[in-house]
């Protein structure tokens, strides 16, 4: 008898064991969401901070960092990539709010800009 209890001892401690043990895998991996969700918040709150110092300081003479020179190239590429697909698609984007319009459309249905039409002559 005595060896099923000292087997049933046994049995509850490796059990109760084995369930604090999940239970602090839980709660690590709970942490570490928790952490990585934070660390998530931080970064987008740095890209809107680098978001807002460009949009203040893009038309600077002499800009602070390079990175906003290859952002200004970038953007100007985007846009010629951008026409290039809208002229492909049969349409164009408006330049004063982006709205995509019929690409011999005279003025944006959106926000009513004069489009400007180049006609093939």
């Amino acid at each position: 008898m005595e060896l099923f209890d000292k087997l049933s001892d046994t049995l509850v401690t490796v059990s109760r064991d084995a369930s604090q043990k999940a239970k602090d895998l839980s709660e690590k991996a709970k942490i570490r969401v928790d952490i990585k969700a934070k660390e998530d918040y931080i970064n987008k709150q740095y890209l809107e901070i680098g978001r807002a110092y460009y949009e203040m300081h893009k038309d600077d003479p002499d800009p602070a960092y390079v990175q906003m020179d290859l952002i200004k190239e970038a953007e100007e590429t985007l846009g010629e990539l951008k026409q290039q697909l809208g002229e492909l698609k049969g349409i164009q984007i408006c330049p004063k709010c982006g709205e995509q319009v019929a690409q011999d459309a005279e003025f944006c249905s959106k926000c009513g800009a004069k489009l400007d039409i180049f006609e093939e002559e």
